[in-house]
């Protein structure tokens, strides 16, 4: 059985000030620390601080509960700065625990042990700075019943204990 691959192309970047422009769509988003230089015109990534997920990442980032964290983590020189990688409703839970797991960003203080969506392996594309670009997170598949029924049942109620969850 082949292991589920998915796709996500990030774009960005905006700043805090412009994060109203990201689109209005399902998606993962990176927050960073971030270094604009006025001179050369340019931005360096120096630190993932945030992954999250959203079925409206503009929305979302409008008022975000985690902004003065996110802040409290910039020194003199920093600014907040946003990437935003589309994905599908039904992997949207998937993808950012996926994320999460592999890059452990300093604000994402809640990471399980191991991860419950079964074996997936995630390929990001352009606007990647500080991310692996290819990981493959989980078990092998589990035959059986528990490993036809297991998955999507889990998946369902963690999406379920999300949308009653405030943030």
């Amino acid at each position: 059985m082949a292991v589920p691959s998915l796709t996500i192309k990030f774009s960005g970047y905006w700043s805090e000030y412009n994060r109203g422009l990201m689109p209005k769509r399902s998606g993962v988003f990176c927050v960073y620390r971030a270094y604009f230089d006025d001179l050369a015109k340019t931005t360096t990534m120096r630190e993932l601080l945030h992954v999250g997920a959203a079925p409206d990442v503009n929305e979302c980032l409008a008022d975000h509960a985690q902004i003065p964290r996110w802040r409290a983590c910039l020194g003199p020189t920093d600014s907040l700065s946003f990437s935003f990688g589309s994905v599908a409703l039904p992997d949207l839970a998937a993808c950012e625990l996926a994320l999460v797991m592999q890059h452990r960003p300093r604000c994402n203080t809640e990471v399980p042990a191991v991860y419950p969506f079964g074996r997936v392996t995630l390929r990001l594309t352009h606007r990647t700075p500080l991310l692996n670009t290819r990981f493959t997170l989980g078990a092998a598949p589990v035959s059986g019943v528990i490993g036809r029924l297991g998955g999507p049942l889990l998946r369902r109620g963690l999406d379920f204990l999300r949308s009653i969850q405030p943030g």
